[in-house]
């Protein structure tokens, strides 16, 4: 009686799985009868993040659909089918300030008439939130300390002799100042914000009190209005929120930051350069390439023709001088290699000039957007994408593109600083220099004439001007593809 009592049991139990089984496998999906498709692949690989993650489904055969499942169960025809410009999101979730470990598995199969289903893949993916009151650090550059907080925003802690440098404070709800006090041994703490958006100025009411903090004057404003949110009083703030230049250095004792403006993200965003190691700290103004949420250059929101941010981008590197070693945007997990990133992301936005909608396509994030992109998220560690406002990133359009995006001049000063919508600069020699080198980039590489002084001017590249004593100044013409629009810049020559 026993036994046969045991051996119910085992039957019940048996057939209770198999039960389980069918409910949550389903009935095998019917098999075409032709070559077997490639099991799907997945972007990232699955396994445990901080933050929420956006998830891309691969297979091989383009003209494949891969069918899904969120919970586990077996994909059909009937289950959702994967749209590659619509990512799937695995989510993190917080309970008040505490981060929950949540897990994920997904599911896919490759379908196509024609061709036997693929095998199905699982997923397992677990998304661990830190709480909100949490930080992590890593060193990960000599004498920088790359901090996130909950949401994986980044600040830098810059190692000087005297003092540090604090790039960036996140938006985390934690005791930040008092985290980075195991790091700094007592030194003082110089703030540096690369623009007033939430997530990289949401500390600074930390530290205003006992430290300078630095923002660029068009977004000094912003900052102001979150600290005096925050309970600071408007003497604090006059005395310790400073107004950032270009040009400005920060001494912290072996070294100097350099500050460049980098206008176009927000008006007053700026980039931070150490010009000793070749590391430049950039926020959000060249843009961040996080390949799994996927980020981009946030440039919907600007009323202002791209050409002018392109024309900043060639600037700065020219004050680069071409010795960006690695760059630390507000949202990569790691550096970028700093002229191949900055090539990458100029090529897009000449393209933008040279081919407009033509090179876009939808945005990510958000959707509904239009972008630019070069390089390959998936493969490409310095891939760049740019969001664009499809009704003001072009100066006109393409074929009447008249203008320049630099003008640099070798042996003399040039101002004001170059931008596409000023047409008359001052250009200020030294008595004893009887020539100058004049490069001019046009708008458009398709514009069919670029002169200066009546003569042919080769583009990108040093052209000698001559300086006699009638010397008094320089028009370079520039015109469009289309052979309609001229656009003329003067260059006044004062000998000193």
């Amino acid at each position: 009686m026993f036994r046969l009592s045991r051996l119910s049991l085992l039957f019940f139990v048996v057939l209770a799985n198999a039960c389980s089984l069918k409910a949550q496998f389903g009935p095998p999906e019917p098999q075409g009868s032709g070559p077997k498709l490639s099991t799907p692949t997945v972007f990232p690989p699955p396994g445990t993040y901080p933050t929420t993650e956006s998830i891309t489904l691969l297979d091989e055969d383009p003209e494949a659909t891969l069918h899904y499942t969120l919970d586990g169960s077996t994909p059909t025809s009937k289950s959702p089918a994967y749209d590659p410009q619509k990512l799937l999101s695995i989510d993190g979730i917080y309970v008040g300030n505490q981060g929950l470990k949540s897990g994920y598995t997904i599911r896919a199969v490759a379908m196509r008439e024609g061709r036997t289903n693929s095998e199905i893949a699982n997923f397992e993916f677990v998304v661990d939130r830190r709480d909100h009151t949490a930080y992590v650090s890593e060193e990960i550059l000599p004498g920088v300390r790359m901090i996130r907080d909950s949401d994986n925003d980044k600040m830098f802690l810059i190692r000087g002799a005297k003092k540090y440098a604090l790039i960036d404070s996140g938006m985390g709800r934690g005791a930040l100042r008092g985290y980075i006090s195991q790091f700094t041994g007592g030194l003082p703490i110089e703030v540096i914000f690369t623009h007033n958006h939430p997530d990289h100025i949401g500390q600074a009411d930390e530290f205003v009190r006992k430290s300078v903090e630095h923002i660029g004057e068009a977004d000094r404003a912003g900052l102001v209005k979150l600290l005096a949110s925050r309970g600071i009083s408007d003497e604090l703030i006059a005395k310790n929120v400073v107004s950032a230049h270009d040009g400005d250095r920060i001494d912290i004792g072996d070294r100097s930051l350099v500050i460049y403006a980098a206008p176009g993200h927000t008006p007053g965003s700026i980039v931070v350069f150490d010009e000793d190691t070749g590391y430049l700290f950039t926020g959000d103004a060249f843009g961040s390439n996080s390949p799994t949420v996927p980020d981009a250059l946030w440039m919907q929101w600007s009323t202002t023709p791209l050409d002018r941010y392109l024309a900043m981008v060639k600037n700065c590197r020219e004050k680069f001088h071409g010795k960006v070693k690695y760059i630390m945007t507000g949202h990569n997990d790691q550096p970028l290699v700093g002229e191949k990133y900055l090539d990458n992301l100029e090529t897009a936005l000449q393209s933008l000039m040279d081919e407009g909608d033509a090179v876009l396509v939808p945005s990510y994030r958000p959707s509904g957007l239009k972008q630019v992109v070069v390089g390959d998220r998936l493969h490409d560690h310095n891939w760049v994408a740019i969001n664009v406002n499809q009704n003001t990133y072009l100066p006109a359009p393409i074929d009447k593109i008249a203008g320049l995006t630099r003008i640099s001049v070798e042996g003399a000063k040039l101002s004001p600083i170059f931008s596409p919508a000023v047409t008359e600069y001052t250009v200020t020699v030294r008595a004893e220099i009887h020539a100058i080198g004049v490069i001019a980039e046009p708008t458009s590489t398709r514009s069919k004439v670029l002169s200066m002084n009546g003569e042919v001017l080769k583009a990108g590249v040093s052209n000698e001007l001559p300086l006699t004593v009638k010397s008094r100044g320089v028009g370079i013409r520039v015109l469009s593809p289309d052979g309609t629009r001229t656009m003329d810049y003067v260059l006044k020559i004062l000998k000193r």
